[in-house]
């Protein structure tokens, strides 16, 4: 009788902490700390997430300006510092909002309701708190416009300038969500202003100037004292001019439509003025530029040309090569009235934007 009386006892604490276990697993904790903070047509809620190993996510339920039903989960990765916030918008009134916080466990367990209560302001307000955020800077012939939106109300910019031809634009861009956009068209100090409004009731902010100078490369300015060299037609391409660049006759386009695409340059105005030819270029592939040497009144030979591989490049890239030995060889002498053929690889579909095309 004692021996089973032992037996009654050891199995009794082993139930006993195996039910502690058990609690502890279909156990989760709330958060705490919980606060609302009013925004432009949302509600900035913070708080501190149970430190449970188990713990997965927090559900915050709450109802939308409509009375709609809404719920949205917030990971427990998106905690800095075992703080979580994140701000809950789409709120068209100022009335206050409930917003239920309940936390869940990887194993499907959650915990009690926690509720905090925030009161979403104004959203005519939105255009001058997203003007209050934007920001003008520098860029590659242009300005990068930058801007904070946080509270998801629609709101749009209206930016106006003048590029390097004198037109004036004035483009409006989708300002609903934190963003940039980039300016293009003007090489000098330029004024940007820039207006916000909101969509809803058409409202406008005060404007805002921003005096730019972009950034730009040497070898885009166009000096008067180099000669450029301009392309004729040509054969196995298609060649565009893009004259809304400023750079107008200096720049094309080159697709290339066959196995042999080429073109001349049309002949030298004046003697060369180097043996380095030097050009802007931007190319989809890798492709081989292949000159062939051609005096006055004559034209292109086999045998006498000259290839170098030009490597693909997504964005704006000097090319120089010293050709002084292919001069030579060739005994092209560049004098007035000289040209050369330039073939661009042996493929088709090829894109090359070219631009400021000259010896130095």
């Amino acid at each position: 009788m004692k021996n089973y009386n032992i037996i009654i006892s050891i199995l009794s604490v082993l139930f006993i902490v195996s039910c502690n276990n058990n609690d502890n697993v279909g156990e989760i904790k709330s958060v705490t700390n919980a606060t609302a903070t009013s925004f432009i047509g949302s509600v900035i809620l913070s708080w501190t997430a149970p430190s449970d190993s188990n713990y997965y996510y927090t559900l915050i339920t709450y109802k939308d300006s409509e009375g709609n039903t809404v719920n949205k989960k917030i990971s427990r990765y998106d905690a800095v510092k075992g703080l979580t916030t994140t701000t809950i918008g789409g709120f068209s009134d100022t009335n206050s909002h409930d917003f239920i916080l309940t936390t869940h466990s990887f194993s499907g367990v959650s915990s009690s309701e926690v509720k905090v209560t925030g009161t979403p302001e104004d959203i005519s307000e939105a255009k001058d708190y997203v003007i209050g955020t934007v920001k003008a800077n520098s860029a590659d012939e242009g300005a990068l416009v930058q801007w904070t939106n946080e509270s998801g109300i629609d709101v749009k910019l209206i930016i106006i300038y003048t590029d390097i031809m004198n037109v004036n634009i004035c483009d409006t861009v989708d300002a609903q969500k934190t963003d940039s956009a980039t300016l293009t068209g003007f090489t000098s100090t330029t004024d940007i202003t820039i207006i916000a409004y909101n969509v809803k009731d058409g409202a406008k902010s005060v404007s805002k100037t921003f005096s730019v100078t972009p950034i730009v490369n040497s070898d885009d300015i166009i000096y008067n004292d180099i000669e450029y060299f301009t392309l004729q037609t040509g054969s196995g391409v298609n060649v565009s001019q893009d004259d809304s660049y400023p750079y107008g006759k200096y720049e094309y386009t080159i697709v290339t439509t066959n196995g042999d695409p080429h073109n001349y340059i049309y002949p030298l105005k004046a003697v060369k003025a180097g043996t380095t030819l030097k050009f802007r270029y931007k190319a989809t592939q890798n492709f081989d530029l292949e000159l062939f040497w051609a005096n006055k009144g004559g034209g292109a030979a086999s045998g006498r040309s000259t290839v170098v591989t030009i490597p693909a490049a997504s964005t704006w890239t000097t090319y120089t090569h010293d050709y002084s030995d292919a001069m030579t060889q060739y005994s092209w002498k560049g004098n007035i009235g000289d040209f050369f053929r330039m073939d661009w690889g042996g493929n088709s579909g090829v894109t090359i934007h070219i631009r400021n095309i000259h010896l130095e």
